[in-house]
Order: C-alpha cells, then sequence, then structure tokens
C-alpha cells in the first residue's frame, strides 16, 4: 500500500486500515479458489468500499450513523440493488452501515464468505446461498433494523434548524453548499457550491438574505488553481472584511491565495516554503498574520505566516494533530482541536478522537480544554466578546453545537438535531461566527447541506457536563450485537497487538522491477472457408514497477493469415516531472477490392473470372515522446515518428463457365 500522510494521525490510522482491506480483497480472490481478479466485476462498489470502512472503523462511527439517521427521516433507506444501480447513494457510507448489520446479526465470521460468494455468482446470488434469501428480503430486514434502532430518537431530538436557510439548492449548489466562512462584519459569506456543472467554486452571497453577490474566483477564471482545498477545508476573512484568503493546489503543492471581495481578483499567490500541504486558514486580528494547520515531512504542526515580511513562524513541533486554528479577538490566543490529550493515552480502542486546546502565542505554551474527553471536538471559534468558544462535539453520538465558558469552564449545549451539523467529513469545517455575534452553519438533511445564519441569541442553551459522554446514538444497526464479534472486539483491543520496533525497519536502494498489472483478451480461435483457414487472436498486457514510475504496454493480434500479425510495445517513463516514453509498433491494414471479366486461360480457354484482391498495407513504425506538467489543467507535449509502408496484394480468382456460369475452379497468387 503506498499511501500519503494526512494532517490528522486519525486519518493517517483509517486510511491505511481502509487501503490494508483493499490488499486483503485483491489477495482474497487472486489466491481464492475459482476466483481471479476479474471476478472484482462481479462486487459491487458498496460491498468493497463499505466492507473497507467496517473493518477499519467498525460499528461505532458517529458521522456514518448521521447518515442512516438521515435515510430514516428522509424515508429514503435504499434496498441493495439500490444501492448497486443507482450513484445517489454514496458506498462508503451505506456499505458500511450494511456490514455493520451483516456482522452484528449473522456474526463476522460470514463476511469473507459472503465477500468471496459474491465474487464468484454476484451479490444476489451470493445473498440466496450464503443466507438463504433473496436480496429482497435481506434488503427488508435491513431498512426494520435502521428503523427500529433510530425511531427512539425522535422524540428527544429536532428536526427544524434555527435560524434562517440562507443557501440551499435554489440559489446554491444542488447538493453541496460547504466550507462556510461570514465576514467579521456579518455582511458576506462566502462558500463552496457544486453550483457550476463541472467543478466547486468560490462564491460570495450576502449573509443575510442569502443573495449570490458574485463568483469570488473559479479554476477556469483563475489558471493557477488545480483545484480547491474544499473537503476538509474552509478560508478566512481579514480583519476589515476585504479580502477573503484560502488554500488551493497549484502546480503540485498547495498554496495561500487572497482575493479582492469587491472585484475578485487575486492580489497574492504564496507558497508555504516546505510546509508541503496545508489548510483551515484563520487571520489575525491586526490583519498582518495568517495561521494554518500545515503538514511539514509527515508531522502535523500549526504555522503563522507574516502578509508583510513573508516569514513563516512553526507554533508547535510535536507528533500532534494540530487542526481548526482560531485567533482570538485579541490576537493573544488561538484555539485550535488536537490529539495531544487522547494521542498518548493508554487507550485501546483503533480511533483517536480530537479533543481542543489554547496556545499563548507569546510563551508557545498549550493548555488543554477538559471537554467531552473521548469525544471529536471540532471547529472551535471565538465568540465576539472573547470570553466562550464555540464548537461541534459527536459527545452523544449526534453532531452538535456547544459553547464553552473559557473562565468557568461551564458548558452548553445549543442544538439538538437529529441528524447534525457536518460538513462533506466529519472533519471538515462547518460553524463560522462573526464579530456581531452571527453564526453560520452548514445543516445536513436529506443529503445536502444547507448553509443557516442564526443569532447567538436565538438558541436555548442546555447546561451539560465535561464528562458527560453516551455514544449509543453513534452504533450503526443493530444496536445490540448477536452474532460472533470480531471486528469490533479487536478494534476496541487495537493496542494489544504488537508494534513493529523501530530497529526492524531498514531503507534499501530502489530497484525497479517489472511485473504484470494487466492482462486481457487472451484467447485463440481459427476458421475455414472459401478463401482458406484463418486465425485470430489477441492479448494486451501492462507491465509496471511497484511505484508506476516506469510502464510497458503491450498488444499484439493476429487475424486472418500469418501476415496479418499485428503488435506494438510501448514504454513510458514518470520518473521525473518530464515524462517521456517511447513505442515501437507494426500494424497490418486489411483492404480489399472486386472485379470481373472475361479472362483467358491456358489449357481452358476463354473464362469469366471474378477477381477479389486482398490488400495489405503493412505500417512499421517508432516514435518518441514527452510531456512536461505546468499543472493538472495544462501541459506542453511534443512527439516524433518514423513510418515504413510496405505492401502486399494476394488475388484469388474463381473461374466460370462464360455462357453458363458454372464454376471451372480457382486459384491464388501473389501479385505484388
Amino acid at each position: 500500500v503506498i499511501m500519503p500522510i494526512s494532517i490528522l494521525n486519525h486519518q493517517t490510522r483509517h486510511v491505511l486500515g481502509h487501503e490494508l482491506v483493499h490488499a486483503f480483497q485483491y489477495h482474497s480472490l487472486i489466491e481464492g479458489d475459482s476466483t481471479n481478479l476479474e471476478n472484482i466485476g462481479n462486487l459491487p462498489l458498496w460491498m468493497v468500499e463499505g466492507m473497507a470502512e467496517y473493518l477499519s472503523v467498525g460499528k461505532q462511527d458517529a458521522y456514518t450513523a448521521m447518515w442512516m439517521r438521515d435515510a430514516f427521516l428522509n424515508k429514503d433507506i435504499p434496498s441493495l440493488r439500490d444501492l448497486t444501480t443507482s450513484n445517489k447513494y454514496f458506498p462508503y457510507r451505506y456499505g458500511q452501515a450494511f456490514w455493520a448489520y451483516i456482522g452484528s446479526t449473522y456474526g463476522d465470521t460470514v463476511i469473507v464468505p459472503f465477500f468471496r460468494e459474491t465474487a464468484k455468482y454476484g451479490y444476489e446470488m451470493a445473498i440466496k446461498r450464503t443466507f438463504g434469501y433473496d436480496e429482497r428480503t435481506l434488503s427488508g430486514l435491513w431498512k426494520t433494523s435502521i428503523e427500529n434502532t433510530y425511531r427512539p430518537y425522535l422524540k428527544d431530538t429536532a428536526q427544524i434548524p434555527i435560524g434562517k436557510k440562507i443557501i440551499d439548492e435554489k440559489n446554491g449548489g444542488e447538493s453541496y453548499n460547504v466550507a462556510p466562512a461570514i465576514s467579521p462584519d456579518g455582511n458576506y459569506v462566502a462558500f463552496l457550491p457544486e453550483k457550476d456543472l463541472l467543478s466547486i467554486d468560490l462564491f460570495l452571497a450576502d449573509a443575510r438574505t442569502g443573495r449570490i453577490v458574485r463568483k469570488l474566483t473559479s479554476k477556469a477564471k483563475n489558471s493557477h488553481i488545480d483545484e480547491f482545498n474544499f473537503i476538509e477545508s474552509a478560508g478566512a476573512w481579514s480583519p476589515d472584511s476585504r479580502k477573503f484568503a484560502f488554500s488551493a493546489f497549484s502546480a503540485g503543492v498547495t498554496k495561500l491565495i487572497i482575493v479582492d471581495i469587491s472585484t475578485g481578483k487575486t492580489i497574492a499567490t504564496e507558497a508555504m516554503g516546505d510546509v508541503e500541504e496545508f489548510s483551515n486558514i484563520t487571520w489575525s486580528p491586526n490583519g498582518s498574520d495568517v495561521a494554518f494547520s500545515g503538514l511539514k515531512e509527515g508531522q502535523s504542526d500549526l504555522y503563522q505566516f507574516n502578509l508583510n515580511s513573508k516569514l513563516i513562524t512553526q507554533l508547535t513541533n510535536d507528533k500532534y494533530s494540530e487542526y481548526h486554528p482560531s485567533y482570538s479577538k485579541d490576537g493573544k490566543t488561538m484555539v485550535f482541536s488536537s490529539d495531544r490529550s487522547t494521542f498518548d493515552k493508554s487507550s485501546t480502542t483503533v480511533g483517536i478522537t480530537m479533543n481542543m486546546a489554547i496556545i499563548d502565542l507569546a510563551t508557545k505554551a498549550v493548555t488543554d480544554l477538559p471537554v467531552f474527553d473521548g469525544a471529536n471536538n471540532l471547529n472551535p471559534q471565538y465568540s465576539a466578546d472573547n470570553k466562550s468558544i464555540y464548537f461541534l462535539s459527536n459527545r452523544d453520538g449526534f453532531r452538535n453545537m456547544y459553547r464553552y465558558a473559557i473562565a468557568g469552564g461551564t458548558i452548553e449545549q445549543l442544538t439538538n438535531y437529529f441528524t447534525g451539523i457536518s460538513g462533506i467529513t466529519e472533519y471538515s469545517p462547518a460553524l463560522s461566527l462573526s464579530n456581531n455575534d452571527d453564526v453560520l452553519y452548514s445543516y445536513y438533511r436529506a443529503q445536502k447541506y444547507t448553509i443557516y445564519n442564526a443569532k447567538t441569541t436565538d438558541f436555548i442553551p442546555e447546561k451539560v457536563a465535561a464528562t458527560s459522554l453516551n455514544f449509543d446514538a453513534a452504533l450503526l444497526p443493530p444496536a445490540k450485537s448477536v452474532g460472533v464479534n470480531i471486528i469490533n472486539a479487536n478494534l476496541n483491543n487495537f493496542e494489544r497487538f504488537e508494534k513493529i520496533p523501530s530497529d526492524s525497519i531498514y531503507t534499501v536502494g530502489y530497484k525497479p522491477k517489472f511485473k504484470l498489472d494487466y492482462l486481457s483478451s487472451n484467447g485463440v480461435g481459427a476458421s475455414v472457408g472459401r478463401f482458406g483457414t484463418g486465425l485470430s487472436s489477441g492479448i494486451q498486457g501492462v507491465f509496471s514497477d511497484i511505484l508506476g514510475r516506469n510502464q510497458i504496454y503491450a498488444t499484439a493480434s493476429v487475424n486472418g493469415e500469418i501476415y496479418d500479425f499485428g503488435g506494438q510495445v510501448a514504454y513510458i517513463n514518470q520518473e521525473s516531472r518530464i515524462n517521456w516514453g517511447a513505442v515501437v509498433s507494426h500494424i497490418p491494414y486489411v483492404s480489399g477490392q472486386v472485379s470481373a471479366g472475361l479472362d483467358n486461360v491456358e489449357g481452358v480457354g476463354t473464362v469469366y473470372n471474378e477477381r477479389y484482391d486482398i490488400i495489405r498495407t503493412f505500417e512499421d513504425q517508432i516514435q518518441v515522446f514527452g510531456s512536461y506538467p505546468f499543472s493538472r489543467n495544462h501541459r506542453f507535449e511534443a512527439g516524433s515518428g518514423l513510418s515504413r509502408y510496405s505492401y502486399r496484394i494476394d488475388r484469388f480468382s474463381n473461374y466460370y463457365d462464360p455462357t453458363n456460369f458454372f464454376p471451372i475452379g480457382s486459384d491464388k497468387q501473389k501479385i505484388s
């Protein structure tokens, strides 16, 4: 498995586990009885990705549980056939929930046999062979389990969001309206909708009415932007509400981009030196600095960038994840989410939860906040009076907004939603506050993200204890497991597995070795006809080293006689930014023509001759090519080739009596 390090320790662990499940799946097909890699075509995407999620995350997942509660509330629980035939349902979330149901109901020991049966026969036949009933019955049982699990929570939660709906599918994107950031004066909101057909772009809207003011920037408008960092990041406003800063991918690295709100013009584009990736920008009250969560050599830390001197200051330097930083109103401290209070604990679970901490920017001293230890506490924001911190937490299995009083340490729950406040992922920013106590948040309902605007006084606070945790609502249905519990037992005892000692890991020089990646169209056929015997066959394969830096594509085919053999071999080198390669090929092109007329044949006399000419054009070619990418959208390409053409003409003559057209004979001759 080859994968990048994430800014979050938990995300790195999760993605690694997810991808290792895929490695197990591929190995299971390749080494399995009566299966090979081509059997992956029988596996629906929700089964493959859902299994990877369940085996790496388990049954307790507040984020996926939110999706399932939404499906129940919206009366849109899909059947397995719906998951297979429709792209409406996200395969990761629904697939994970389905596998959690299977493991809890029938035992985790059924997972691998069911997976292999599906690879052999498809999911519908596999259901019958594994469970003894059809797809409709199993889908119905799963649906009933979801309904029975989540129905009791309806009476204790709310389904009507607080505040005014300002951005939805009518004026924003059809499904996605994410990463809201309200201006300090409370007049505008910058957000990322999928409003355009082909991309997600940055838009500006009136924060009170939702009226779209303009598109701030886009990949089409700004050629330096390859992709917005929209999934788990939001931008930041300058203190005077005149400029907006965000991170985007450009020329292979993450860059800070600042645009003028009044014109949409880009006024600054800055790379952050050795900080390869960064996100979740916050702008200091003095207007001179921006801070962000950055990744350098695989380590996540907080950084501060001075817009005047262009100097980068590293605020933290440790193994912990620091995320969602936010300046205090006086600029002296910064609150952020971190796993520093949970990473080193003797927790046995696979999950690494995020708590909150405050850093003193003068001394660099970090103070952990004793809030809901064991829950994910994210997206912290200082209140306008600098006395409280607003944040999102899943401490009760739901995703709601809370307020923490810095002086007294009291905590108040401000929302009690059945679905939740969320972005595209659990770690996406979904909360933003202005200097006038305006609260913008992204509410998830009916598989859509809608932005609401409320005043802090609109919420009805309810005090909760800092130790109040209950993750029952985060459990995927059914609530109680009756089957053999292997997956969750191991995930909950993650730390008991032996760790690899550091001295057992060593570095060796990399030497590319070609191995077969893909083989297809392998088969042979023969034919007999009026023009003689024929042979047809073809095969193509792809070979590469483990990093994909060197690739060989080869194909060979024959269709007719031995003269009709063709083949091509291509080599591509992708070790550096300049990609280059070469192609050698021999390709036959077959055409024909028909003619007829009287002819004189020795020993026979005058005959009527139907002539069929088979014309073969042979192209022997060698090519070299290269390309240099400037960005994901633009590259320079050049190539050159040399071709040689040769020909062969075979004539088939069929002789007939010119008076009654009775067949006399036939022959074949090479005429060129």
